[in-house]
C-alpha cells in the first residue's frame, strides 16, 4: 500500500524521468537535424555585414558522369551579421553546401555543411580600387609595373604613349605591394612601394618616370 510519504517520493521520480526522456528526444533531434549558423564579417575589420545572402545549394552528380547544383534555401543576415536555420533529417540533401554574396564584396563559395551544427564565421573581402597613373616627365623611355593587387600581372607603357591610367578592381583593408621598374640610364631602376586599400574606396597611385 503506497503511503503519503512513499507517493512524495515517487512524484519527483517521475517527473526526473520525464524530464530525461524529453532531453534524451532532443539529443536525438538535434543528432538527426542540421543547423546552420553563424555571422558574417568583413576582411580586415571584423565589422558584421548586415544583408548579406547565404545561398544554400545542393550538389549532385554521377561519377565520371555531368555534375550540378540545384538551389535549397537562402538566409539574410542581421544587423550583427548573424543568420541561423534549422533543418530536419531529410529536408536537405547528402552534399549540401553554402555561398555568401553582398553587394560591394568578393563571392564567396562552396562553404561545406554537415550533418549536426555548424557554426560558422564567414569572411568577405570587401572591393577597393588602385588607379595607377604613369606620367612620362622625368627621363625614362618605358616604365613597368606589377604588385600583389588583383590584376597585377605586369603591364608596360612607353614614354610617347604620353600619360596613362589603368584601374585595377583588388581586395580592400589590406596592404598591396606596388613594383616598377625603369628602363633609361642606366638602364633599368627597380623600386617597391607598400600601400593600404581602404574598402569600397579608390586610391590614385602617380607613377613619373
Amino acid at each position: 500500500m503506497l503511503t503519503k510519504r512513499s507517493i512524495k517520493f515517487i512524484y519527483p521520480f517521475f517527473l526526473l524521468l520525464a524530464l530525461a526522456t524529453l532531453f534524451c528526444w532532443q539529443c536525438r533531434k538535434a543528432e538527426n537535424s542540421t543547423i546552420i549558423k553563424g555571422r558574417v564579417v568583413a576582411y580586415g575589420t571584423n565589422e558584421p555585414i548586415a544583408g548579406a545572402r547565404i545561398y544554400l545549394l545542393c550538389y549532385s552528380g554521377q561519377i565520371f558522369g555531368p555534375t550540378s547544383s540545384s538551389f535549397v534555401d537562402s538566409l539574410v543576415t542581421d544587423d550583427n551579421g548573424a543568420f541561423f536555420a534549422e533543418f530536419a533529417q531529410g529536408e536537405l540533401c547528402g552534399s549540401i553546401y553554402l555561398s555568401a554574396f553582398k553587394e560591394g564584396y568578393h563571392f564567396k563559395r562552396d562553404i561545406d555543411i554537415v550533418t549536426g551544427v555548424n557554426d560558422l564565421e564567414i569572411i568577405l573581402d570587401p572591393f577597393a580600387w588602385l588607379k595607377v597613373m604613369t606620367i612620362p616627365d622625368i627621363t625614362g623611355n618605358m616604365i613597368s609595373f606589377r604588385g600583389t593587387f588583383t590584376g597585377a600581372a605586369g603591364w608596360t607603357t612607353g614614354g610617347t604613349e604620353g600619360p596613362k591610367e589603368y584601374l585595377f578592381e583588388t581586395q580592400g583593408n589590406r596592404q598591396h605591394l606596388i613594383r616598377w621598374s625603369y628602363w633609361s640610364t642606366p638602364p633599368v631602376t627597380s623600386t617597391e612601394d607598400s600601400v593600404y586599400l581602404m574598402e569600397h574606396d579608390t586610391l590614385v597611385y602617380m607613377l613619373h618616370y
